[in-house]
């Protein structure tokens, strides 16, 4: 297993912040299990304040206000290219989707887990490019391919009017795949975030054939 740290730019009363390696348990969880809860938790939001579809980051921290996670959950887009402005609470490390899929049975009712995994699975295994930068140092496809995680069947409570274009909500199950970051928890100061990725998928069952996003993060700590 390769083991990966990396800095951050210098900012106030800043140390180096480290990425955890894949295969890890941060913060004593699973790399699939925290990307179960960030599921769980993007999902539960309703479309119209939903942080995927927030332009500037105002929305940011819906649902984390108030809860005991150690983790900050960054937000993917529709596609296309995000710049947003978010504050982070002090202590908290940040949970970066590089490159994601979810399905429910909400989206293929009548599909078994298996079936969702398979089509999850086909559609990264067609992501043709990943891309990270945090401070001054960037990541490539090569850094990045080992992060990829796929989860089992989870429990997942859809908001009403939520995203992917599901109006009624309410529980289903579902897995994920994808490319996820997390890091140490981040002192005071100012961070910038970039991540961006892409992928074409022309086999039948993909969840997207054509995806492309670049979305940037100026992240205050305080």
């Amino acid at each position: 297993m390769l083991l990966f740290s990396f800095l951050l730019l210098p900012v106030k009363g800043s140390a180096s912040v480290n990425i955890f390696p894949p295969g890890s348990e941060p913060y004593g969880l699973p790399y699939a299990k925290h990307i179960e809860n960030f599921w769980k938790w993007i999902l539960s939001i309703p479309a119209k304040d939903n942080p995927i579809n927030d332009p500037t980051g105002e929305k940011c921290a819906t649902g984390q206000s108030n809860t005991n996670s150690s983790l900050f959950y960054l937000a993917f887009n529709n596609g296309g290219i995000s710049e947003r402005t978010c504050k982070v609470p002090a202590g908290k490390g940040l949970f970066i989707p590089v490159m994601q899929v979810e399905l429910t049975e909400k989206d293929v009712p009548g599909a078994t887990i298996e079936e969702l995994k398979l089509s999850a699975k086909t559609d990264q295994d067609s992501v043709n490019s990943l891309y990270l930068k945090i401070g001054d140092k960037e990541y490539n496809f090569e850094d990045l391919r080992n992060y990829r995680t796929a989860t089992d069947g989870f429990d997942i409570n859809y908001a009403d009017s939520g995203i992917f274009g599901i109006v009624e909500g309410g529980p289903t199950t579902g897995v994920a795949d994808g490319y996820y970051i997390m890091t140490d928890p981040l002192q005071r100061g100012n961070y910038t975030v970039h991540y961006k990725s892409s992928l074409s998928c022309l086999e039948p069952g993909c969840a997207e054939p054509n995806f492309a996003q670049d979305i940037k993060y100026n992240i205050i700590v305080e």
